[in-house]
Protein backbone atom coordinates (compact mmCIF):
# COMPACT_ATOMS: atom_id res chain seq x y z
CA UNK A 1 0.00 0.00 0.00
CA UNK A 2 0.89 3.37 -1.30
CA UNK A 3 1.62 5.23 2.02
CA UNK A 4 -1.10 8.31 2.51
CA UNK A 5 0.51 11.89 2.71
CA UNK A 6 -0.99 14.33 5.17
CA UNK A 7 0.52 17.63 4.03
CA UNK A 8 -1.84 20.15 6.03
CA UNK A 9 -2.05 19.30 9.29
CA UNK A 10 -1.18 22.15 11.30
CA UNK A 11 -1.24 25.27 11.34
CA UNK A 12 -5.00 25.64 10.97
CA UNK A 13 -5.84 29.34 9.22
CA UNK A 14 -9.04 29.33 6.56
CA UNK A 15 -11.17 26.94 8.27
CA UNK A 16 -13.71 24.42 6.00
CA UNK A 17 -17.61 24.19 6.07
CA UNK A 18 -17.71 20.24 6.31
CA UNK A 19 -21.64 19.57 6.48
CA UNK A 20 -24.35 21.24 4.70
CA UNK A 21 -26.09 22.55 8.16
CA UNK A 22 -22.50 24.05 8.89
CA UNK A 23 -23.24 26.43 5.33
CA UNK A 24 -22.95 29.88 7.25
CA UNK A 25 -20.11 32.26 7.36
CA UNK A 26 -19.79 31.94 11.08
CA UNK A 27 -19.51 28.39 10.65
CA UNK A 28 -16.58 28.70 7.69
CA UNK A 29 -14.98 30.28 10.05
CA UNK A 30 -14.03 27.51 12.29
CA UNK A 31 -11.27 25.47 12.63
CA UNK A 32 -11.55 21.66 11.59
CA UNK A 33 -10.06 19.27 14.27
CA UNK A 34 -9.90 15.86 12.79
CA UNK A 35 -10.42 12.32 15.23
CA UNK A 36 -9.89 9.32 13.68
CA UNK A 37 -11.34 5.97 15.30
CA UNK A 38 -10.97 2.22 15.03
CA UNK A 39 -11.48 -0.69 16.33
CA UNK A 40 -14.13 -3.90 16.16
CA UNK A 41 -17.67 -4.53 17.37
CA UNK A 42 -17.48 -2.26 20.63
CA UNK A 43 -16.27 0.90 18.12
CA UNK A 44 -18.70 0.06 15.75
CA UNK A 45 -21.25 0.22 18.62
CA UNK A 46 -24.55 -1.55 19.53
CA UNK A 47 -26.19 0.77 21.60
CA UNK A 48 -29.75 1.51 19.81
CA UNK A 49 -30.51 4.79 18.52
CA UNK A 50 -33.94 4.99 20.23
CA UNK A 51 -32.37 4.60 23.52
CA UNK A 52 -29.96 7.87 23.22
CA UNK A 53 -30.38 9.85 26.09
CA UNK A 54 -32.67 13.38 25.56
CA UNK A 55 -29.58 15.73 25.56
CA UNK A 56 -27.73 13.47 22.77
CA UNK A 57 -30.30 13.62 20.36
CA UNK A 58 -29.58 16.94 18.93
CA UNK A 59 -25.84 16.93 18.19
CA UNK A 60 -24.10 20.37 18.15
CA UNK A 61 -24.27 21.90 14.72
CA UNK A 62 -20.35 22.29 14.95
CA UNK A 63 -19.94 18.55 14.85
CA UNK A 64 -19.40 16.52 11.51
CA UNK A 65 -18.83 12.19 10.58
CA UNK A 66 -17.47 10.80 7.57
CA UNK A 67 -19.62 8.57 5.73
CA UNK A 68 -17.22 6.02 4.14
CA UNK A 69 -19.62 4.63 1.95
CA UNK A 70 -20.91 8.14 0.29
CA UNK A 71 -17.84 9.48 0.94
CA UNK A 72 -18.83 12.87 2.02
CA UNK A 73 -19.31 14.62 5.26
CA UNK A 74 -22.89 14.18 6.96
CA UNK A 75 -24.28 15.75 10.32
CA UNK A 76 -23.43 13.59 13.66
CA UNK A 77 -25.91 11.34 13.76
CA UNK A 78 -27.11 7.42 14.88
CA UNK A 79 -25.61 5.49 12.53
CA UNK A 80 -22.61 3.45 12.93
CA UNK A 81 -21.37 3.51 9.23
CA UNK A 82 -21.21 -0.47 10.11
CA UNK A 83 -22.73 -2.23 7.50
CA UNK A 84 -24.33 -4.77 9.81
CA UNK A 85 -24.90 -2.42 12.62
CA UNK A 86 -27.37 0.64 11.23
CA UNK A 87 -29.16 2.73 13.29
CA UNK A 88 -26.79 1.69 16.37
CA UNK A 89 -23.97 4.17 17.57
CA UNK A 90 -20.69 3.80 19.56
CA UNK A 91 -18.35 6.48 21.49
CA UNK A 92 -18.21 8.70 18.57
CA UNK A 93 -21.65 10.25 20.04
CA UNK A 94 -20.58 11.40 23.78
CA UNK A 95 -16.88 12.07 22.45
CA UNK A 96 -17.90 14.46 20.04
CA UNK A 97 -20.32 16.02 22.57
CA UNK A 98 -17.26 16.60 25.21
CA UNK A 99 -15.28 17.68 22.06
CA UNK A 100 -18.16 19.88 20.72
CA UNK A 101 -18.15 21.71 24.49
CA UNK A 102 -14.40 22.13 24.90
CA UNK A 103 -13.70 23.75 21.41
CA UNK A 104 -16.84 25.86 20.41
CA UNK A 105 -15.44 27.70 17.70
CA UNK A 106 -14.54 24.55 15.75
CA UNK A 107 -15.47 22.19 13.82
CA UNK A 108 -15.24 18.08 15.63
CA UNK A 109 -14.94 15.97 12.63
CA UNK A 110 -15.24 12.33 13.28
CA UNK A 111 -13.70 9.29 10.80
CA UNK A 112 -14.16 6.10 11.93
CA UNK A 113 -13.71 2.69 10.55
CA UNK A 114 -14.64 -0.47 12.40
CA UNK A 115 -15.64 -3.89 12.38
CA UNK A 116 -16.96 -6.51 14.78
CA UNK A 117 -14.82 -9.70 14.82
CA UNK A 118 -11.55 -8.07 13.51
CA UNK A 119 -8.57 -8.96 14.70
CA UNK A 120 -5.87 -7.16 15.61
CA UNK A 121 -3.03 -9.95 14.36
CA UNK A 122 -5.31 -10.70 10.80
CA UNK A 123 -6.61 -7.62 9.78
CA UNK A 124 -5.36 -4.42 11.56
CA UNK A 125 -1.50 -4.48 10.97
CA UNK A 126 -0.03 -2.74 8.07
CA UNK A 127 -0.78 -3.75 4.72
CA UNK A 128 -4.17 -5.83 5.68
CA UNK A 129 -7.36 -5.07 4.73
CA UNK A 130 -8.77 -3.36 8.13
CA UNK A 131 -5.44 -1.42 7.59
CA UNK A 132 -6.18 -0.55 4.03
CA UNK A 133 -9.80 0.30 4.69
CA UNK A 134 -8.95 2.70 7.94
CA UNK A 135 -5.87 4.48 5.90
CA UNK A 136 -8.35 4.94 2.61
CA UNK A 137 -11.23 6.44 4.85
CA UNK A 138 -8.70 8.62 6.15
CA UNK A 139 -7.46 9.86 3.20
CA UNK A 140 -10.71 10.26 1.25
CA UNK A 141 -12.18 12.45 3.87
CA UNK A 142 -9.53 14.63 4.26
CA UNK A 143 -8.86 15.42 0.94
CA UNK A 144 -11.74 17.34 1.50
CA UNK A 145 -10.44 19.58 3.84
CA UNK A 146 -8.21 22.63 2.81
CA UNK A 147 -6.87 23.43 6.72
CA UNK A 148 -7.50 20.79 9.32
CA UNK A 149 -5.74 19.25 12.19
CA UNK A 150 -5.69 15.56 13.18
CA UNK A 151 -5.77 15.63 16.85
CA UNK A 152 -5.89 12.12 18.18
CA UNK A 153 -7.03 9.10 17.81
CA UNK A 154 -9.61 6.14 19.45
CA UNK A 155 -9.19 2.78 19.39
CA UNK A 156 -11.51 -0.03 20.91
CA UNK A 157 -10.71 -3.51 19.93
CA UNK A 158 -9.10 -6.99 21.41
CA UNK A 159 -11.75 -9.34 21.95
CA UNK A 160 -11.07 -10.99 19.04
CA UNK A 161 -7.35 -11.70 19.76
CA UNK A 162 -8.36 -13.14 22.89
CA UNK A 163 -9.79 -16.53 21.49
CA UNK A 164 -6.26 -18.28 20.82
CA UNK A 165 -3.35 -18.10 23.31
CA UNK A 166 -0.58 -17.04 20.61
CA UNK A 167 -2.60 -14.55 19.64
CA UNK A 168 -3.45 -13.02 22.62
CA UNK A 169 0.61 -13.29 23.80
CA UNK A 170 1.29 -11.51 20.51
CA UNK A 171 -0.74 -8.58 21.39
CA UNK A 172 1.43 -6.44 22.84
CA UNK A 173 4.03 -6.44 19.89
CA UNK A 174 1.04 -6.41 17.48
CA UNK A 175 -0.14 -3.23 19.04
CA UNK A 176 2.95 -1.56 19.43
CA UNK A 177 3.30 -1.96 15.17
CA UNK A 178 -0.18 -0.78 14.41
CA UNK A 179 0.01 2.27 16.66
CA UNK A 180 3.26 2.93 14.93
CA UNK A 181 1.75 2.81 11.74
CA UNK A 182 -0.54 5.15 12.44
CA UNK A 183 1.98 8.15 13.49
CA UNK A 184 3.76 6.81 10.63
CA UNK A 185 0.83 7.50 7.91
CA UNK A 186 -0.07 10.63 9.51
CA UNK A 187 3.65 11.84 10.07
CA UNK A 188 2.67 12.44 13.78
CA UNK A 189 4.95 10.83 15.81
CA UNK A 190 3.16 12.12 19.05
CA UNK A 191 -0.62 11.03 18.18
CA UNK A 192 -2.72 11.14 21.05
CA UNK A 193 -4.27 7.57 21.05
CA UNK A 194 -6.85 7.10 23.93
CA UNK A 195 -7.76 2.97 24.38
CA UNK A 196 -10.60 1.56 25.67
CA UNK A 197 -9.23 -1.87 27.67
CA UNK A 198 -11.27 -4.71 27.07
CA UNK A 199 -13.64 -5.23 29.84
CA UNK A 200 -13.27 -8.55 32.11
CA UNK A 201 -16.76 -9.25 31.47
CA UNK A 202 -15.28 -11.55 28.68
CA UNK A 203 -14.37 -14.16 31.10
CA UNK A 204 -18.17 -15.18 32.21
CA UNK A 205 -20.05 -16.78 29.89
CA UNK A 206 -20.13 -15.56 26.03
CA UNK A 207 -21.49 -16.69 22.99
CA UNK A 208 -17.52 -16.72 21.90
CA UNK A 209 -14.01 -17.90 23.93
CA UNK A 210 -12.63 -15.33 25.22
CA UNK A 211 -9.94 -17.05 27.51
CA UNK A 212 -7.22 -15.75 27.34
CA UNK A 213 -8.84 -11.70 27.91
CA UNK A 214 -6.07 -11.07 30.79
CA UNK A 215 -3.16 -11.50 28.66
CA UNK A 216 -4.52 -8.81 25.98
CA UNK A 217 -5.61 -6.63 28.93
CA UNK A 218 -2.28 -6.41 30.24
CA UNK A 219 -0.80 -6.31 26.78
CA UNK A 220 -3.10 -2.89 26.33
CA UNK A 221 -1.73 -1.72 29.68
CA UNK A 222 1.82 -2.38 28.99
CA UNK A 223 1.84 -0.21 25.82
CA UNK A 224 0.06 2.50 27.50
CA UNK A 225 2.75 2.47 30.25
CA UNK A 226 5.69 2.62 27.69
CA UNK A 227 4.01 5.34 25.89
CA UNK A 228 3.52 8.92 26.96
CA UNK A 229 0.96 9.91 24.47
CA UNK A 230 -1.29 6.76 24.76
CA UNK A 231 -3.70 6.40 27.41
CA UNK A 232 -6.12 3.62 28.60
CA UNK A 233 -9.77 3.54 29.93
CA UNK A 234 -10.88 0.85 32.33
CA UNK A 235 -14.14 -0.44 30.41
CA UNK A 236 -14.68 -3.62 33.92
CA UNK A 237 -17.31 -0.39 35.06
CA UNK A 238 -19.25 -0.91 31.93
CA UNK A 239 -22.34 -2.60 31.49
CA UNK A 240 -22.80 -5.12 28.66
CA UNK A 241 -25.75 -6.70 26.85
CA UNK A 242 -26.39 -9.95 28.02
CA UNK A 243 -24.01 -11.62 25.70
CA UNK A 244 -21.29 -10.41 28.59
CA UNK A 245 -19.25 -8.97 25.32
CA UNK A 246 -21.00 -5.81 24.07
CA UNK A 247 -21.22 -2.02 26.18
CA UNK A 248 -25.00 -1.42 25.90
CA UNK A 249 -26.41 2.11 25.26
CA UNK A 250 -25.67 4.03 28.61
CA UNK A 251 -22.48 2.05 28.64
CA UNK A 252 -21.31 3.59 24.97
CA UNK A 253 -22.41 7.25 26.32
CA UNK A 254 -19.92 6.91 29.25
CA UNK A 255 -17.30 5.13 27.31
CA UNK A 256 -17.18 8.28 24.93
CA UNK A 257 -17.45 10.62 27.71
CA UNK A 258 -14.37 9.07 29.24
CA UNK A 259 -12.96 9.10 26.10
CA UNK A 260 -13.38 12.50 25.15
CA UNK A 261 -12.28 13.74 28.61
CA UNK A 262 -9.17 12.16 28.48
CA UNK A 263 -8.52 13.13 25.58
CA UNK A 264 -8.98 16.82 26.50
CA UNK A 265 -5.93 16.40 28.99
CA UNK A 266 -3.84 15.52 26.32
CA UNK A 267 -4.80 18.53 23.63
CA UNK A 268 -5.52 21.41 25.82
Amino acid sequence: MTRIRFNRLIPLTTAVCVVTACATQAAQERATKVFLLAGQSNMDGCGKAEDLPGEYRVHPANTAAWDNPLKKWVPLGTDSFAEKRSFQFGPEIAFAHVMAEAFPESTIAIVKTSAGGTRLWKHWLPGQAMNQRFFGNIGNALETLHDYEVCGMLWMQGESDAEELDKAKAYEENLKTFFADVRKQTALPDLPIVMGRISSSLLKETPWCFDHAGIVQQAQEKVAAADDHVFIINTDHLETLKDNTHFNGPSQIRLGTEMGKTMLKEIK
